[in-house]
């Protein structure tokens, strides 16, 4: 039986045994690289992805992933920050990322803005309000880290938490 590589040489070097040989160990190393890139999209997929790639997708993305994280969550919290990806930094991207995250309903305040040229512009003010209902089964501390790889550098933070403790 021919495999798909040495099928398609010439009959003429098809009947030289050497280099019908070479082709088929070619063959045989092209197919496992094939076999790869055919099931990339697996290896992508939060969904399917094998637990050693969903940390590199999670470390790619700039998300820390506990190992006592349950892998649903783990997955969850992959596919939201991928999602996410191009709100980073702005209001809507970090509410958005700690409800992903706590399971909490989550509000930024703060005095960012776009102005106009005409407009008045507050003065700056480096204060960032978050408010959420609990922290969900995240500690105090690990909200405070998303925060400092979400918010500009020199934002003081403050953590308001309406019902500490009432997380799942």
């Amino acid at each position: 039986m021919t495999g798909w590589l040495a099928g398609q040489l010439p009959r003429v070097m098809a009947e030289d045994p050497v280099l019908n040989g070479f082709v088929t160990a070619l063959e045989e190393v092209a197919g496992s690289v094939r076999d790869r890139v055919d099931s990339v999209e697996h290896h992508l997929d939060t969904g399917l992805a094998a637990p050693e790639m969903l940390q590199f997708l999670a470390g790619w993305l700039g998300v820390e992933l506990e190992p006592t994280d349950p892998p649903e969550y783990q997955r969850s919290l992959v596919r939201e920050v991928g999602r996410l990806l191009g709100w980073r930094g702005t209001r809507h991207g970090v509410e958005s990322l700690l409800e992903a995250a706590t399971g909490s309903r989550v509000t930024v305040l703060d005095n960012g803005g776009v102005y106009g040229n005409d407009d008045p512009v507050p003065p700056p003010d480096h204060k960032v309000v978050v408010q959420l209902d609990h922290t969900g089964h995240l500690s105090e501390r690990q909200v405070h880290r998303i925060l400092e790889a979400e918010l500009p550098l020199g934002a003081q933070v403050e953590l308001d938490i309406r019902f500490p403790g009432g997380g799942s």
